[in-house]
């Protein structure tokens, strides 16, 4: 039987959260602050290219399509990694082992935990020790020690292949060039990637976008996209659904809103007809409750997985319905 995670027995010695809790302080006060010095030999950019042939590889063996957006979490319980989210204020650690652990803080916005979670492979797949990830969303990019780098490189380029994520653009007649902040929103999205994650990728490593463009769209949040497309800022997130995505699955939390082409069919309870105000050929439904729905169109068809705002357990019960719902 899973136990909720805010019942009175959490507290107890015993209860595998605060056990898992405790051991991530144990880990914390052991592994220094700086636990890889840079080596000036390394070079970043074939760290990098290191890393985008690693996420190849892995999307090789696992018989995953290089177009198709993926799911970190499926992909590291495939790896044998079990990952669990911690109310902790942290990005998250891998730790080696048999089995081997990766552990997310539930504090985290869902996209970034999504990267992390890719992330944390990265050190898995290269054999790195166990590993504190203290560092910012925006640290990582700058970060010179090689396993960060590599670890970061494969991240993106398993969640974002160059050929996916070009074809993403192409499908719906758009550039990086001259995208706006919708349509990167939108293509994020598509990824299960952050907007600012996604204008990195695009700009940065890819080089598709001129610095100059990547300032300007980078003056945009998720936040005021959202406020701008639906008239207020009660929900918590919005992910846009288009009629040219390819994503098998999308993740929600509880107090997303989600939009979807206008007419889409919808199965499944989780899901609600929003009473914000319409968005051009989209319509717009809350995520009320933890479960999965489906969504389908004449185009595609894809699952929606909602989990309740930072979830904190073991990640392949995050969408398990809730019996008392």
């Amino acid at each position: 039987m899973i136990q909720n995670c805010n019942s009175r027995h959490e507290s107890s010695p015993n209860c595998p959260l605060t056990r898992l809790t405790a051991c991530y302080a144990r880990l914390l006060r052991c592994v220094p602050k700086v636990m890889i010095r840079p080596r000036t030999d390394m070079n970043r950019r074939m760290l990098i290219l290191n890393g985008a042939q690693a996420a190849s590889d892995v999307r090789d063996q696992l018989g995953l399509d290089l177009l198709v957006p993926v799911d970190p979490y499926a992909i590291a319980q495939d790896l044998g990694i079990r990952v669990r989210f911690l109310p902790v204020s942290m990005e998250g650690f891998y730790q080696k082992g048999n089995p081997p652990r990766i552990m997310l803080s539930a504090l985290r916005p869902l996209a970034r935990k999504a990267f992390t979670c890719a992330h944390e492979i990265g050190h898995h797949w290269f054999g790195h020790g166990s590993t504190i990830d203290e560092l910012r969303a925006d640290d990582r990019q700058d970060s010179e020690i090689p396993e960060e780098v590599l670890a970061n490189a494969f991240a993106a380029f398993l969640l974002m292949p160059t050929i996916a994520v070009r074809g993403a653009f192409n499908r719906r007649g758009w550039k990086p060039a001259t995208a706006n902040p919708l349509q990167i929103l939108t293509i994020a999205n598509e990824f299960g990637v952050g907007y600012e994650t996604l204008l990195t990728h695009v700009s940065v490593t890819l080089n598709d976008m001129p610095h100059r463009m990547r300032m300007e769209l980078g003056k945009w949040t998720p936040q005021r996209i959202r406020k701008g497309l639906l008239g207020h800022d009660d929900a918590d997130g919005l992910v846009i659904l288009d009629d040219k995505q390819r994503s098998p699955a999308v993740d929600l939390d509880e107090g997303y809103a989600l939009a979807v082409p206008t007419g889409a069919n919808i199965q499944g309870g989780a899901l609600t007809k929003s009473k914000s105000q319409a968005i051009e050929g989209f319509d717009i439904y809350d995520a009320v409750a933890r479960g999965r729905a489906t969504i389908s169109t004449n185009a595609w068809q894809t699952e929606a997985r909602i989990a309740p705002a930072n979830f904190v357990g073991a990640a392949n019960y995050r969408f398990l319905e809730d019996p008392d719902g």
